[in-house]
């Protein structure tokens, strides 16, 4: 599978509608934080898989989200600012969502907390992303990244 058919799979799974209708506000950030941890769950999932495939989709992903930021409009400097931010919360929304099914409810409110803003319904929430852990990715038809190639 290409590099940039995940992506946009991976893109359309975090922007579904019902999302932010029902859990969260809508807005860049949010946005961004939901497409990371979806992302995270794909990685996760694969963590076995060969590392030179997964560094493509890394940098992949990340050359997207750069190129998008700049095409919504931001400079040089604020894009650099951002992606450093985004890189380093995506390495914390790897660890802290690598075992979010098996957390206590008090701590996936915590971690859930810690990402979003205007959350509304913050069990329910917790509850849709437990079930796209254990299933949801799925449906993103990936069976393994070694079929990966660079875009």
């Amino acid at each position: 599978m290409d590099t940039h058919i995940i992506y946009n799979k991976i893109l359309s799974v975090s922007r579904n509608y019902e999302i932010y209708k029902n859990f969260i506000e809508e807005n860049l950030d949010n946005k961004i934080i939901c497409f990371l941890i979806h992302f995270s769950c794909i990685f996760n999932a694969f963590f076995n898989a060969n590392s030179s495939d997964k560094q493509k989709l890394f940098d992949y992903i990340f050359l997207r989200i750069e190129t998008d930021l700049r095409e919504i409009g931001h400079g040089d400097m604020s894009v650099n600012k951002k992606m450093k931010v985004i890189v380093t919360k995506f390495y914390s929304i790897l660890i802290d969502f690598k075992n979010f099914n098996s957390e206590q409810d008090f701590r996936k409110r915590e971690i859930l907390n810690k990402y979003f803003t205007g959350i509304k319904n913050i069990d329910n929430f917790s509850n849709y992303l437990s079930l796209f852990f254990k299933t949801g990715y799925k449906d993103i038809d990936l069976t393994s990244l070694n079929d990966i190639t660079p875009a």
